[in-house]
């Protein structure tokens, strides 16, 4: 695996069940509409509600079974800084996928804590890890030939992590915002539609074309 910057760091992906464990259960059973600003949490931040269904006969709710989605290929997404909470996820033709954040400091003047782990069937692997527009203390680092994480602090500007894999490699994305499961915070185009929340923490990005 190249890395292209200071700001990639190699690490043991041991690191990070403890932290994502919850990240495997069901995050919302609906799908956040654009960045309409409907809620504030205790942090300052404006979100949409967001329920967890719980079976009172359990202490914690079952694992959900990882969902795969379509990702148009060649698809660009735009957002403006500082306007909206998201993780938007893109892929080009060859093998490069490009992962960016935005916060919605601009309302809140609070900034959005983001760690992102991302990686690729086993079929494939991660040729080269990029970071762009990273400071302080975002860092990307990579955890083994398959997999990457990124923790970015992201306010009134972009984050950005670009990967280039085997070409047409599904993608696995997993996302904590401020500690918490926030899957419902990732957009994407797929059979042409802007896809606004994933409803299950992981999820698997399948290109239309590789």
């Amino acid at each position: 695996m190249q890395f292209l910057n200071d700001s990639v760091k190699i690490r043991s992906r041991r690191l990070w069940p403890a932290i994502l464990a919850a990240a495997t259960y069901v995050v919302g059973g609906s799908l956040m509409t654009g960045c309409i600003i409907v809620d504030e949490d205790d942090d300052g931040h404006h979100r949409g509600d967001d329920p967890v269904f719980v079976d009172p006969g359990t202490e914690n709710p079952p694992p959900q079974e990882i969902m795969e989605f379509s990702i148009d290929t060649d698809k660009v997404l735009e957002s403006p800084a500082g306007e909206g909470i998201g993780l938007f996820v893109e892929y080009a033709a060859g093998g490069t996928w490009r992962l960016w954040t935005t916060c919605d400091t601009n309302y809140s003047n609070v900034g959005c804590k983001f760690d992102v782990l991302a990686s690729v069937d086993t079929s494939s692997k991660i040729d080269v890890v990029e970071g762009s527009d990273l400071e302080g203390f975002d860092e990307i680092t990579a955890l083994d030939a398959g997999s990457v994480s990124m923790h970015a602090e992201t306010a009134s500007d972009y984050d950005v992590m670009t990967l280039l894999t085997t070409p047409g490699s599904i993608l696995r994305v997993d996302i904590l915002l401020d500690g918490e499961p926030a899957s419902r915070f990732i957009y994407w185009v797929g059979d042409g539609i802007l896809h606004e929340g994933a409803p299950t923490n992981p999820v698997d990005f399948k290109p239309t074309l590789p």
